[in-house]
């Protein structure tokens, strides 16, 4: 899939797409559908973003009226009712649309309704039965990407769908392009872009619009600390995503929304690789999972519930506590407590990443992690403390406490559910160190119901759209399988309205 074809200075079409991710590639089709010629540049070497390490499956509405309940109560106010019911509808149509992109390559799709699953990946908001999802369960001749990791095959699988459909219209897609400035005139509109590529500055003319599909700022050390509560918070998945068309959209004077939300739980870092790893904890909670560890704090003290609804939405939160008598974050770095019998469950995390370079495999058994330091072991809970620098008498106490928690099957402190608790009983003992860990970002430009991105005093910026997760919609709590779904709205919306757009 490389391309490292050479752009000239000359180069124009009538809406450029900044970004190859789920929702670059969507609001490439639609502005494509819509009779415009597009060209889409891309930073890195491949296709997918963060959309390729995403779980593949795709919220969508049942019944637009009871979704625009649940989106109404999970944005907790930071939305306007126009963006939701645009979001609710879009969410309806998605099915409709992935059967045309599927008869491209012959993908199998599968709807799903929350109500009928084990575990629900919604939380109890009014309208969350009217949510469903769907998933692409066959896809003939694909057998995933080599460069990789973590999402097997479903996120790999979309990804191969819409790139299937880019192929299929011949639209002209530029690898190693990286986006560096917008053009704009002195009527403020946007009308190109600059760009590097293999070293060389390019200019594009856009004739109607730029769509910035850029991602997000997970890899973006300053954005993430002016933004973020929390610090440190390390960041898996696309190495790319290093916030370049925020920056852009806020220099040509976008406002921004939701720049403290992102999408995340708590996992580890390592120096060896750039991306940090998460837990094995993904998708739905299901109550039923047994989970060998707790949570404990530098004091040695239980602090949170360690496995929540939608593991990869909330559970850094609780990590966040500044406590102004230390001063400092006591639960940043928080550790992983266990004993043996949790030990051989399976891998306590799960790496993830598109770049081939940083690819680990994770032992079934957490004992090469052992080995190498990563998890460090004890004979006694009193020996485990002293190496992680905890009270030894604190962490004793929590950990009779937790199984005496798990006798009774019932968590008064943090409700964590019956099925998940295991004792701590069995030497040796086990800690990991763990961090905030940012999944990806929500917070960057504001949009309206068209996907233009608006100034701060509410008014478009001309020929300028954002869509994915660069300002996405949720700006409150998460909804699993919802990024997804906003690049399937979002995109063709943007493509849509850029592509009608009158051109320069």
């Amino acid at each position: 899939m490389k391309d490292n074809r050479l752009l000239s200075q000359d180069e124009q079409a009538d809406v450029v797409v900044v970004g190859y991710g789920g929702a670059g590639a969507l609001a490439a089709l639609a502005a494509h559908d819509a009779a415009a010629k597009v060209m889409i540049l891309e930073k890195g070497v491949y296709p997918g973003g963060s959309t390729v390490l995403a779980g593949g499956s795709v919220k969508i509405a049942l019944d637009v009226e009871g979704v625009v309940r649940y989106l109404s109560a999970s944005q907790g106010g930071r939305c306007s009712e126009d963006l939701v019911r645009v979001m609710a509808q879009g969410m309806y149509e998605i099915p409709r649309y992935m059967e045309e992109l599927a008869k491209v390559n012959g993908a199998k799709l599968n709807i799903r309704k929350d109500k009928e699953r084990v575990g629900v990946d919604s939380y109890p908001f009014p309208g969350w039965d009217s949510l469903g999802s769907i998933v692409i369960t066959q896809l003939p001749g694909f057998n995933g990407f080599s460069w990789v990791q973590g999402c097997n095959p479903p996120g790999p699988k979309l990804v191969k769908l819409l790139s299937d459909n880019i192929a299929s219209r011949d639209i002209d897609v530029r690898f190693s392009t990286t986006v560096k400035e917008l053009v704009q005139d002195g009527q403020g509109r946007i009308n190109g872009v600059r760009a590097e590529h293999n070293g060389k500055t390019i200019s594009i003319k856009a004739r109607k619009a730029v769509i910035l599909a850029s991602g997000g700022f997970e890899f973006n050390e300053r954005l993430k600390a002016e933004s973020f509560e929390a610090y440190p918070v390390y960041s898996m998945g696309h190495l790319p995503n290093t916030g370049e068309g925020l920056l852009m959209a806020q220099k040509a004077g976008a406002a921004l929304w939701h720049m403290w939300h992102f999408h995340g739980s708590y996992g580890f870092k390592f120096s060896e690789y750039p991306v940090a790893f998460r837990t094995l904890l993904s998708g739905p909670r299901i109550p039923s999972k047994k989970i060998a560890w707790i949570n404990v704090d530098r004091f040695g003290k239980r602090f949170m519930n360690e496995y929540q609804p939608a593991p990869q939405d909330t559970m850094h939160r609780p990590l966040q506590l500044f406590d102004p008598d230390l001063p400092g974050f006591p639960r940043i770095p928080c550790y992983l407590v266990f004993g043996d019998e949790g030990r051989p469950l399976g891998p306590i995390a799960k790496p993830m990443t598109t770049e081939a370079d940083y690819i680990y495999d994770w032992s079934e058994d957490n004992s090469r992690e052992i080995e190498k330091g990563w998890i460090i072991s004890s004979k006694t809970i009193k020996g485990l403390a002293d190496k992680i620098g905890v009270d030894a008498a604190n962490l004793t106490q929590t950990i009779k406490g937790w199984n005496k928690i798990c006798q009774k099957e019932k968590d008064l402190d943090f409700k964590r559910p019956p099925g998940t608790m295991m004792p701590i009983e069995t030497p040796p003992y086990y800690a990991m160190q763990a961090w905030p860990i940012c999944t990806n970002t929500q917070g960057g430009p504001v949009h309206d119901v068209k996907q233009r991105v608006l100034d701060p005093y509410g008014n478009p910026i001309p020929r300028l759209y954002a869509v994915g997760e660069l300002g996405s919609f949720y700006g409150h709590v998460y909804l699993l399988g919802g990024n997804l779904a906003e690049c399937f709205v979002g995109g063709r919306i943007a493509g849509q309205a850029a592509a009608e757009e009158k051109a320069l």
